[in-house]
Parts: C-alpha cells; structure tokens; sequence
C-alpha cells in the first residue's frame, strides 16, 4: 500500500522497550469520564469493598460499558469530584499478569459467538474496539465490515505495538483468532511498520500460517498510522449499520486475556515520560 504525506517529527528521547512493573499504590482515583466514555450509572456504594474486576459504573449511552475495579480496595465516594477512590488497595493473586506463551491457539470449544462477545463486553476488553472512521464504541452485537488491527503507534511517547508484542507473541496470534472467531467472512487486516528487523520478521514467519490475516506494511510517517486514515487508503468504507473495526496491539492482548483466561481487562502497557 503507498501512501502520501504525513510527517517525520523529530523528538528528544523515546519510550523505552524495557516494561516494567509500577508499585502498587495505596490509593486509586478512577476517572468516571473519559474522551470516549461516561460511567454515570454507578454500581457500588461508599465504604463498599470490592474484588478486582467488579463493575464500579457504567456508560448506559455505550452498551452499558462497565469501569471495572483494576485492584481489591474499599470505595469512595467523597473524593475528588467525578472519582471513585479505592482506599486499601490490593492486588490480585497472581499480578502482575504473565501470559501463557505455552499456549500458541486458542481452545477449540469456547462456546458460542454471542456467549464470547457478552464476555468481552463484561469484562472490559470491548472498550478497546472503535469504529475507525467515527472513534466510537462498535456495537458489541454488530457485524463489520473488515477489522483493522495496527501495531504502528506513531503518537510521541506512546507504547509501541512490538514493546507491547515482545514477551506475548503467542497471546497476541491468539487474540487475532479469537477476533477471527468472532466474524464470519470480514477480513482482518494487520498494519505493520515498513522495517527490517529481528523481531519483525519473526512476526511475520508467525503469522505466515494465518492466511485469514493480510498483513499491510507502512512507513514509519506521523498521521498515516491513524484509523481513519488507515481505512481511506485501505479502501475500507462503511456499509449501512456495518462499521469498520479498529484496534491496536493492547486490544488484541486484552480480547485473549478475557477469552482464554476469562480475566478482567485491568492490566495495561502503557508508557510515562516528563521530567518526574
């Protein structure tokens, strides 16, 4: 695919490909809004103690969405304003969260199509999925057109798709069957970076026997990695109430850790600069 345009910006320092795991924090203030959501439905009660993975709220504008609880703690509801506090944080047995790379496919009996998206939608890894041209929540239920999944993030000081990858090939591949589970005919398409590298042809030998999965390659140029973007040029248009899907890296990881460990989507690769 050749594109035109976009930008090479130029920036001091990147995110490092080494992840590693923050302390655990006493207490927690979790947003009820965000860019794309609004949990107004609360769920819980002040002084109520909760298990990771609880629902907190809902978005009843986004197919009821839930925030879940990404710790053990005790509720607030006198904090800062539009928060719920967890007090007397605690964290789940067996974080942080070390994917099963023994594991290279899916099971093959996980039940029926409705069942698995229910699960997504439950257990929060649905919240990762957009219309690509629109950056809204798809319904759950619905039927796309094609999917895009891209491991190009292009936004400075965001987590690359291979440093999420790294240690989690294996959960990745499987989290791009269960999503090929989930559709009938619609392809899915893999953006990748236009390089050469260890790593990336190993990506690519991986996913040779995956021939439902075509694999788009594109310059490392700022704007080309954005959805809507991704879609003109892939020639990828919506058809009546059937949008485009789009997804990163931390999508895939977070469809297989709900649909192969039935696991909450509480935890995230994400990357932290500034002078603190």
């Amino acid at each position: 695919m050749k594109l035109n345009g976009g930008y090479n910006i130029w920036l001091e320092g990147r995110p490092s490909a080494e992840v590693e795991v923050l302390p655990e924090p006493d207490v927690l203030y979790l947003p009820l809004k965000s860019r794309r959501f609004a949990f107004s439905e609360l769920c819980v009660e002040d002084g109520q103690r909760v298990l990771p993975g609880q629902v907190l709220a809902k978005d009843p504008r986004n197919y009821s969405v839930p925030l879940l609880a990404p710790r053990a703690g005790t509720v607030g509801l006198d904090g800062p304003e539009g928060h719920v506090t967890l007090r007397d944080v605690a964290k789940a047995p067996g974080e942080p969260y070390e994917p099963d790379e023994g594991m290279p496919h899916i099971p093959r009996d996980m039940g029926s199509v409705g069942m698995k998206r229910y699960r997504l939608l439950m257990l929060g890894a649905w919240q990762f999925v957009q219309d690509a041209h629109t950056g809204e929540l798809p319904d759950p239920f619905g039927t796309p057109t094609a999917v895009i999944v891209s491991a190009v993030r292009l936004e400075p000081f965001v987590a690359r798709g291979d440093v999420q990858i790294h240690r989690r090939l294996s959960s990745f591949t499987r989290g791009l069957e269960h999503l090929q589970a989930l559709l009938e005919y619609q392809p899915i398409l893999l953006v990748t970076p236009d390089i050469e590298s260890e790593f990336a042809t190993r990506v690519r030998e991986t996913l040779r026997g995956y021939a439902w999965v075509k694999t788009v390659q594109i310059p490392l140029t700022y704007g080309l990695d954005h959805f809507a973007v991704l879609a003109r040029n892939l020639g990828l248009e919506p058809q009546g109430d059937q949008p485009v899907w789009a997804l990163g890296v931390g999508g895939v990881l977070a469809i297989d850790r709900a649909l192969t460990l039935s696991l909450p989507s509480d935890v995230r690769i994400v990357s932290l600069g500034g002078p603190a």
